[in-house]
């Protein structure tokens, strides 16, 4: 199963706000995972299928067995220096060859940060409001070496933009408390980005991998 994903709209600087809650942007990619009777399926935002590329992920820690839509950006993060590291995910979305992709699993492990849950044993989620999606997600799955849910502020959008410049991350999700999930951009979920983050090759690579996801698989 695959919901056509929301997107966030550029806002120009960071704010408070009791009526959003606020998100550290990952830098990876957009992935939404489908978990339907216990076999897993891995989406970019443009539909195309990537299950084989992220093993380590098909395994999701649930509490209890269920049937999910979530989703979230997947990410390499360094674990000696805790940096996220574009590149070396670029080279693990890339690969082709099964053999190539298991010693990847061992050397360079992913990890899916999950942000929103879309559909739960039957029910979909989409006109759920996002701090109640929130709450079901944190009650159902748990964290592990490979998934993490997106940690989460409400109202203190410029702290947290604070200490995202400090870790050297990308930016900073903006989104309504109250915001259904809508496919496409709008006002409910807005991004501020760190100006001070992204050098040009970086953004040069991330380009690269935008265009193969959408000629991928």
């Amino acid at each position: 199963m695959f919901m056509k994903p929301m997107l966030m709209t550029r806002y120009e600087k960071p704010f408070d706000d009791e009526n959003y809650i606020f998100e550290p942007i990952i830098d990876g990619h957009r992935l939404q995972l489908s978990f339907m009777s216990s076999k897993t399926k891995l989406y970019t935002r443009h539909f195309n299928e990537v299950t084989q590329q992220y093993p380590e992920l098909h395994n999701v820690p649930l509490r209890e067995p269920a049937d999910v839509v979530l989703d979230g950006e997947v990410a390499y993060v360094n674990p000696h220096t805790g940096a996220i590291e574009f590149d070396t995910l670029q080279k693990r979305f890339r690969l082709k060859k099964e053999p190539s992709i298991r010693d990847a699993k061992r050397i360079n492990p992913v990890k899916f940060f999950v942000f929103d849950i879309l559909y739960y044993n039957g029910v979909d989620l989409r006109e759920t409001p996002l701090l109640e999606r929130k709450r079901l997600l944190d009650a159902i799955l748990e964290d592990n070496l490979y998934y993490k849910k997106m940690l989460f502020v409400e109202r203190e959008g410029m702290a947290l933009f604070d200490l995202v410049k400090r870790s050297d991350l990308e930016g900073v999700a903006c989104k309504r408390k109250d915001s259904t999930y809508a496919e496409g951009r709008g006002d409910n979920w807005l991004k501020v980005k760190n100006d001070e983050y992204g050098v040009l090759p970086m953004t040069e690579m991330r380009n690269e991998v935008s265009n193969a996801e959408q000629k991928c698989c």
